[in-house]
Parts: structure tokens; sequence; C-alpha cells
């Protein structure tokens, strides 16, 4: 920072850089056209389009997200053994209670059209955590997210008082310090949120000072115009909307300062400047992407090189097509053998027996009428092959992963197509392994924020040594510790019900074989596959820890870890 520079002035500067850096390496005004190509809105005029950007953006990302995300939680020291059950039974259940996997999907799809697909980690509210603000009447919250009435001001269904939230951000409103190649050397990050201002002024993380002059300035901003002439029109009745005035906000979380800066590029002060109680585990923000770049943070989505490709064979199906409708029938006809009577019945879409003609005593009827076949190049549909070729070998699918048949004569065997689908996974298993240091990473910042700010009571089942479920009172600063999280890349292929059971069923018949083994957890997990069992009525455990009104405390739930009497006879099993 220059010397006589202003803070304010410095990090404007720094955000209009980064702005220049996402544009210049990043191509991030080719993000838009290749968003359109997803949408199916293609911009040449009188062509046949085939969207193959979407087809095969949809075809990746079942494969290479998890269906039902879970972490392996263990300890890293002795100890900790009985905390890494707590804490593998909290995480599980907030990856699903905050959306985690609805989050990751969304960043894969930014990755495919975009190149790369930030996150942003927080706790509490939406636009940053101030402790000084927590309630005492709401647990470890601090209902920021409320205005004095107790309306809302923050709408995210993901962003719960009280907890650790996780969102995908769009790469068009993210930026890194200009020249940064990897994410874990950015000194900050920026990301920009548009929020109506009448939020701002009622939101007291913002002191009164710094929203001082505040304008709304902005009105349409928040709809991203789709370069089209009806879609200006539209965005231009938002614009007539006179009670929609919004603030164009950039959040910046520095690393040198350990601050958290919020400013506007038309306001003269900073609306926030305060400590950043969100840097525990790095930035709280994560960033995915599959084609790495050597030099540049920013790297090469794949449309971009399927792009040619799309427009290829969109231009083989309008040459195809009007070779169709050039070569529609034609017919040239003696206007003296054939009247328009008897023409009519030839155009006519209705069946005729017979059209009379009258050729005369000498001439031959065949001369009357002549038809002309059409005829479409053959080249064209081997050229819409090779480029569906040259575009599966891009992406590394198959046929097969794309959910179709190999084309005839092609692979067939069973043992063949396991090779290709072997050989085609390698790809897919680096994407897949990608989404899962994603997952681990997301979690571990989670738990950070956790062990800091529960500091209240809170209560929830675990599976003991026993086999057993124990209801847990516990806090943050009881089961702190450090701790190594695993998650298994399983195979993202669909499993029907049916299928899941009779798996089940034979598990069961293993397990039954082997003593100790807690067979009431199997018969519960094979219950929940009906659906008029409730799998919880089963086994009934009247008495202290094993309901949600009766709960132990967490120093006598880790006293079974440790030979107690609610130890596992089988510690082998467990």
């Amino acid at each position: 920072m220059p010397e006589k520079q202003k803070p304010l002035d410095h990090w404007k500067d720094q955000i209009k850089k980064g702005i220049r850096y996402r544009s210049v390496f990043g191509k991030s005004k080719d993000w838009r056209r290749f968003k359109n190509y997803y949408r199916g809105t293609f911009y040449q005029k009188n062509q046949i389009y085939v969207n193959i950007m979407y087809s095969y953006a949809r075809a990746m990302i079942p494969q290479i997200y998890f269906r039902n995300p879970r972490v392996l939680v263990t300890g890293m020291k002795p100890g900790l053994t009985m905390q890494a059950r707590v804490v593998e039974r909290i995480d599980n259940q907030l990856i699903r209670e905050l959306g985690l996997k609805e989050q990751m999907k969304s960043m894969a799809l930014d990755s495919f059209l975009c190149g790369r697909g930030p996150g942003i980690i927080g706790y509490d509210t939406e636009y940053g955590y101030k402790p000084e603000f927590a309630s005492d009447e709401f647990e470890d919250s601090s209902l920021t997210s409320f205005n004095k009435k107790g309306e809302r001001i923050e709408y995210n269904y993901n962003v719960k008082p009280g907890m650790p939230w996780f969102i995908r951000c769009n790469p068009e409103d993210f930026i890194v310090p200009w020249g940064t190649q990897r994410w874990n050397e950015a000194q900050w990050f920026a990301f920009r949120k548009m929020r109506p201002i009448k939020d701002i002024i009622e939101d007291p993380k913002y002191p009164s000072a710094g929203k001082k002059g505040l304008k709304g300035v902005y009105t349409s901003n928040l709809v991203r115009p789709e370069q089209t002439p009806q879609a200006d029109r539209e965005i231009q009745k938002f614009q007539e909307t006179e009670d929609m005035n919004w603030v164009e906000l950039w959040q910046i979380h520095d690393q040198r300062s350990g601050r958290v800066f919020v400013l506007s590029l038309d306001h003269d002060k900073f609306l926030r400047n305060d400590f950043d109680y969100l840097q525990m585990e790095g930035l709280p923000a994560r960033v995915l992407g599959f084609n790495e770049d050597p030099d540049f943070f920013w790297w090469t989505p794949d449309a971009k090189y399927i792009e040619p490709q799309q427009l290829e064979i969109n231009d083989i199906r309008t040459m195809a097509a009007k070779h169709r409708r050039a070569g529609l029938i034609k017919i040239l006809y003696d206007k003296g053998v054939l009247g328009k009577d008897e023409l009519s019945k030839l155009l006519d879409p209705d069946v005729k027996a017979a059209v009379a003609v009258d050729s005369g005593q000498h001439m031959d009827i065949r001369k009357a009428v002549t038809l002309f076949q059409s005829h479409v190049p053959p080249d064209l549909y081997a050229s819409a092959r090779e480029t569906r070729e040259d575009m599966r070998e891009i992406i590394g699918f198959s046929r097969n992963q794309l959910g179709a048949f190999e084309a005839p004569g092609g692979r067939r065997t069973a043992h063949e197509a396991e090779i290709v689908r072997a050989a085609s996974q390698i790809r897919v298993d680096e994407r897949r392994d990608t989404m899962a240091d994603m997952l681990s990473s997301v979690v571990r910042a989670w738990n950070q924020l956790i062990f800091a700010n529960w500091s209240t009571e809170k209560v929830i089942d675990v599976i003991g040594q026993d086999g057993a479920r124990h209801w847990v009172r516990f806090t943050g600063k009881q089961i702190k510790g450090e701790f190594e999280f695993k998650v298994s890349p399983e195979e993202s292929i669909p499993e029907n019900k049916m299928t899941q059971k009779t798996e089940a069923e034979k598990f069961m018949e293993l397990a039954a074989k082997i003593p100790g083994m807690n067979m009431q957890y199997l018969l519960e997990s094979y219950a929940s596959h009906f659906d008029w069992i409730d799998p919880k009525q089963l086994f009934p455990r009247p008495g202290k820890g094993n309901s949600p009104e009766q709960p132990i405390g967490f120093q006598e739930f880790a006293g079974m870890g440790q030979g107690g009497p609610g130890a596992s006879r089988f510690p082998g099993l467990v």
C-alpha cells in the first residue's frame, strides 16, 4: 500500500485489479456465453442446435458428486476415540441439514462452465459473524439475521443461527489478488453480494457511522443480462420498480491483517472493518476446479475445450436440414397432359386411388410426370460421429457412460465393456477424489467453528462402543481435538431399493455367524427399507442416555471408551 493511500482506496484498487486478473487470465467474458449454451441459448440464426454442452454437464456431475455424503472421523492423538464418535455424528448431521450436497453439485457445474467453483464458509449469519451480538436467550447465536421488529433481513434457508454453513459463490462474484497462482497462496479473497439497502440499514453488524450517506444506486445488477433484446426488455421493467434499490457490497477476508472488510465501490466509508472470527482453517472459502492451470489461479473450463465441437455439430445438423429441405419431392409435369384438377390430387394429403392423364394416342404416360428423389450427403453423418468422438475424448467419457450402447460393431461383451469402463474411470475418479477432498476440507473448517463457538450444552444421539445408541450432552470445548477425516468416493451409479435390500440380507446372513455382532442395529437398518415400519420403534430402550429426554453427560459417555461398564465386550468388532 502506498504510504499516502488510505486503506479504503487501497482495497478499492485491489478489487479492481482482482476483477482485471479474472477477466484477463480467467477469460470471464466467455463464461456468460458458455452458460447460455448450457441453457440452450445460441446466437447463430437459422441453425439447428444440438445441446451437447448441457448433455455432457448433466452426464458428468452425477458421476462425481456423492449421493449420500458421509465422513469417517478418527482422532489423531490417543484419547480422542469418543470425541471422534460425537464429531462424526455432528458432521454427518450437518451435511444433510445444511444442504452441503446441493452446494457442491452447483460448484461442480460452475467448474464445468467457468473453470472454478468457489464456496464461502461462515457461521450464524450470511453477512458476517460478530460474537458481541450473541444472544443470551438463544444459545450460541447472534440473531443479527433479524431486525428490531423480528423481521428477517437475511433469506438463505441454509444459513441458520448458531450453525456453521457453506454456500456456493458465483465465480463472476469471486476474486483473488492479481498474480495468485494457487488458492493456498492467496493473501485475501473477496466476493460480491447484491443486497437491498433497506436490509443494510437495519443490519446491526454495520455501524451507523459507516452507513451514513449510503445510497442504493443499483437496480439491475442482481439480474444478469443474457445479451438478448428480450432479456434487456425484462431488465428494463425490473429497473422501473421504485422500491428495489440495491447496493453492491464487496466482502474482503485478509490474512495479513486478520480482518474482514465490507465496502461498496460507490461509498466513501467502510461498512465493516472488524476482526475476522472465521479465519480458523485458513481463509473462510474453498475453491473447486478440475483442469489445473500451471501458472494461474483461474483454470480452463470444460466448456471451453468442447465449444468448437458444439459449434461444429450445430453447423453439421444445420447443413443436413438444409439438404433435406432442398431435397423435398419436386415434380415436373406436362401441363398439357395433366390438368389443374388432377394435379391437385397429387398434392392433396388425402390418398387418391386414380389420377386422369391425357397422354394422347402415342405418348408414353411415364413422361407426363417426373419426380426428383431427395439426397443428404452421407459424409455429414460421418462428420457428426467424428465430432462426438472428439468431444468424448476431450471429456473422457465413453458412449456407455453417457447412458447409450456402443455403436454397431463396437464393444458389446461384458469383459470388453469393463475394460473400457475401468480405463475411463481413471479420469472420473480423479474428479471424484477432488470432490472428496473439498468435502473433508469444508467439514474440518466447520468443526473449528463449532469448537470455538458452541459454549452451551447440546444433545445428540451417538452409537457407543457397546453398539447401543446414547443421547449425549456436550459443548464445543469438550469435543475439541485434532481429527482425520475420510470420505469414500463411492460408485455413483444409482441403486434401487430392491438391490439395497438384497445386499442387506446377504450381509445379515454373514453377520449372524460372528459372535457379538450388533444384530439390533442391522435389523433397524434393514427395516428402514420398508415404508410401513418405523425402525426406531422396534427396540425401545428405557433408561438414562437412551432417549433425548434423559441424556448423559459427555464425561460419562467418554468413560465408556475406557473400559467402563458400557465398554464393548468385543473391541475387535467395534
